[in-house]
């Protein structure tokens, strides 16, 4: 049996951005643990050899409330966003008015690397949490690859993994049943988050409600209610009011038979 691990809603802690208060009108701050996860640092690293030149307005850091738009699809945008606190999803909004979700941001990931070259925004991003984020010029960041190898391959690498992450989607959408969706989900977070070293024995505080994990694997909150019962009458999870707390993943593992 594996330690237990958490996830659940918003609650009084939180696992990684900044380390100051919890104020929304708190900015982020230079010993924030997230800075060495944004592109193996060389974006942060680019940004505190900005920070002389006060003239350039390469960087604005900003705060957005839970429930609001980040970005909404149709906009145009010159900037990239990096999440240093808080969660958020991007999803798009379909005729009938139902969403679905495309991705889940955790901290220190960065919002649509492909934003760098597509002024266009394709989809909405929303927060989740109370969001802290970066926004950097994207004229400025396309000199800062051309000129950098190494950040030109961290940034490639952002990009071939933001397309594995939709092939996944695709498959799960696809091929796979309900339960294996939504275990897909849950480990996939988990494992994000723990190679992020956010997350670790005890809670880790996810804003996951039945809701969201519909729409995020195409099915109906009455039926991700269903199958959620079912796992925790197996012992493989609990839940609790916007919360779910992992008690086996080798188990949710097997079930939907990963190989990890």
């Amino acid at each position: 049996m594996h330690s237990a691990l958490a996830i659940s809603g918003a609650g009084p802690a939180r696992q990684g951005g900044c380390s100051h208060g919890t104020s929304l009108d708190d900015l982020p701050c230079p010993d924030c643990p997230i800075r060495r996860l944004i592109v193996s640092g060389s974006l942060i690293g680019f940004a505190d050899r900005m920070l002389a030149d006060e003239g350039q307005d390469w960087q604005i850091r900003r705060a957005v409330r839970a429930r609001r738009n980040i970005k909404t699809a149709g906009e145009d945008l010159h900037r990239v966003r990096v999440i240093c606190d808080g969660w958020a999803l991007r999803f798009l909004q379909l005729p009938d008015r139902r969403r679905q979700i495309l991705s889940i941001f955790i901290p220190g990931d960065v919002i649509t690397p492909t934003r760098l070259f597509d002024a266009k925004v394709r989809f909405s991003v929303q927060a989740l949490t109370d969001v802290h984020f970066w926004e950097f010029d994207s004229t400025m960041l396309r000199a800062r690859l051309a000129n950098d190898p190494h950040m030109l391959d961290a940034w490639a690498n952002l990009i071939v993994a933001e397309r594995q992450r939709h092939l996944g989607l695709l498959i799960d959408l696809g091929s796979c049943t309900a339960e294996e969706r939504i275990v897909h989900l849950l480990l996939d977070l988990s494992e994000r988050l723990e190679r992020r070293g956010i997350a670790f024995e005890g809670e880790v505080h996810l804003p996951l409600s039945q809701k969201i994990i519909a729409a995020a694997t195409a099915l109906t909150p009455e039926y991700v209610s269903k199958i959620m019962t079912s796992f925790r009458r197996l012992g493989l999870l609990d839940t609790g009011k916007g919360s779910v707390t992992l008690l086996d993943v080798s188990g949710l593992q097997r079930l939907a038979a990963l190989r990890y």
